[in-house]
């Protein structure tokens, strides 16, 4: 395997942190990695609220059902999805460098299709865009030599109100917590094999 693949192989998710920092200048770099993932149509449907705070860390640790590699890590990047991307999308569509007669197509094309989406698909939607920046992040820490663990299970509406959002506007998505391992040893991937999930047609 390529050693440019390295950062992708030696992946996972950590949840024993020890009590060293990491670098504020690798922390911003992972985050300016996550502004600039893709989405889809260039919506950039998220925020990405940073935790450090040692106080902090242990109250949202009991919002997510107790986990200690909450608790313990140097800090959490908590990626939020918005669900008010129709409002703005003609204004962030027209600051692009294009033609007008383009910025006009798209707005036809594109914009009818976000007119019909409910609540319900809007939501989904937008936190499809967010698992695209988690993997930005965890793939940006780990070329970093920062340990990541990605975290599904909190109570959304508990921290919800713990950040003060909008929830008509954004919810929280996903946690990431950032550190460095106690372990020495990498965990052996247990990944199905190539040929049994990529099919050449």
């Amino acid at each position: 395997m390529k050693k440019e693949l390295e950062v992708f192989t030696t992946r996972y998710s950590c949840r024993k942190f020890s009590n060293k920092t990491i670098k504020e200048e690798d922390l911003k770099a992972i985050l300016e990695i996550a502004r600039l993932s893709p989405s889809s149509l260039g919506l950039e449907p998220w925020k990405f609220y940073v935790i450090q705070d040692k106080k902090k860390l242990e109250e949202i640790s009991l919002i997510a059902n107790h986990q200690d590699h909450v608790k313990t890590a140097t800090a959490l990047i908590i990626i939020t999805s918005r669900f008010d991307f129709n409002e703005y999308f003609e204004n962030k569509l027209k600051a692009r460098n294009m033609p007008e007669e383009e910025i006009k197509k798209r707005i036809n094309t594109y914009k009818p299709f976000l007119n019909s989406l409910d609540e319900k698909q809007k939501i989904a939607y937008s936190r499809e865009q967010a698992y695209i920046a988690l993997a930005s992040i965890l793939y940006a820490a780990n070329a970093l030599k920062i340990n990541s663990c990605t975290i599904g299970g909190f109570n959304q509406e508990k921290l919800n109100s713990y950040l003060n959002l909008n929830s008509q506007k954004e919810s929280a998505t996903l946690i990431v917590a950032l550190g460095i391992s106690e372990e020495e040893k990498i965990p052996v991937k247990n990944r199905f094999s190539f040929d049994e999930v990529v099919k050449f047609l």
